[in-house]
């Protein structure tokens, strides 16, 4: 009797590939939430993704004073995104439901931000010298010159005045 019900289950595994079954607790114990934290000219964005549409997702974070938090809504996409300024405490936080991520430090996406203006710079800097092997000033247009852009576009600036084309000019 036993190898009448062990053999179709043999012939089932073998015809379609095993089979992994799952409790749903084990399944909803695998995080599909993911948080990122970013930072341009001193703004902060949180961004939630692989959250269900219209589920309110919780960003938190820390100061001298205690806990800041802001709720918002994902929208179709099921992405979350929290704006705005943010105290220089401890991680930034994303919760839904029984899920909690760290998106990052504020810390962290300052410094990101920094290194992306400083490339950002340096490329252009780089470029302008090139076209003609002339020193420029950065044009960031009617914006303030952000002082690591500024600081990458001098440098972009002298690699280009010093690269082997604008020598034999």
């Amino acid at each position: 009797m036993k190898r009448a019900c062990v053999i179709p289950l043999l012939l089932s595994t073998l015809a379609f590939g095993p089979v992994v079954l799952l409790s749903e607790s084990a399944q909803a114990a695998t995080p599909s939430m993911t948080c990122s934290l970013t930072s341009t000219n001193g703004k902060f964005n949180a961004k939630a993704t692989g959250v269900p549409p219209d589920v309110r997702v919780q960003f938190t974070t820390k100061n001298d004073t205690g806990a800041v938090t802001k709720t918002v809504t994902a929208d179709d996409t099921g992405t979350a995104i929290s704006s705005g300024s943010l105290p220089t405490g401890g991680p930034v936080t994303a919760k839904q439901g029984d899920q909690k991520v760290t998106c990052g430090t504020v810390k962290e996406a300052e410094q990101q931000d920094a290194q992306a203006e400083y490339r950002k710079g340096f490329r252009q800097g780089l470029a302008d010298t090139r076209d003609d092997c002339k020193a420029k000033q950065p044009d960031q247009g009617l914006a303030a010159a952000d002082p690591n852009f500024t600081k990458g576009y001098t440098d972009g600036s002298a690699a280009g005045l010093a690269s082997a084309a604008c020598k034999d000019k």
